[in-house]
């Protein structure tokens, strides 16, 4: 007499085998989706200077559109020394060039 048969067929026993591996998968062990990857550094320091570059876009753009009454007004000065700060600041980043790593300089 043999062994008594656990599935009818060995599609049955195949469905049974992938529940199984599916099931010891699922151990805590297993790091879990983390979401989506954040940019490179050197692209994150690119989109800071783009920041930058619209920003002194903007406070270009306000200056240029102040009424002819505020254009010798302390706003006016703070507006253009604003200008000056950002586009100091993003001449400086422009000049980081962070390690590429991992032996790509």
């Amino acid at each position: 007499m043999g062994r008594k048969r656990l599935y009818s067929n060995p599609a049955e026993r195949q469905r049974a085998h992938r529940a199984r591996v599916r099931e010891s998968l699922n151990t805590p062990s297993l790091p879990t989706n983390r979401g989506p990857r954040k940019p490179s550094r050197p692209a994150r320091l690119a989109a800071v200077e783009g920041e930058i570059r619209l920003l002194i876009d903007e406070y270009q753009d306000w200056l240029e559109r102040l009424p002819e009454s505020l254009q010798d007004s302390g706003q006016a000065q703070v507006l253009a020394e604003t200008i000056e700060s950002l586009s100091s600041a993003a001449d400086l980043l422009a000049e980081i060039t962070p390690p590429r790593g991992f032996g790509k300089d």
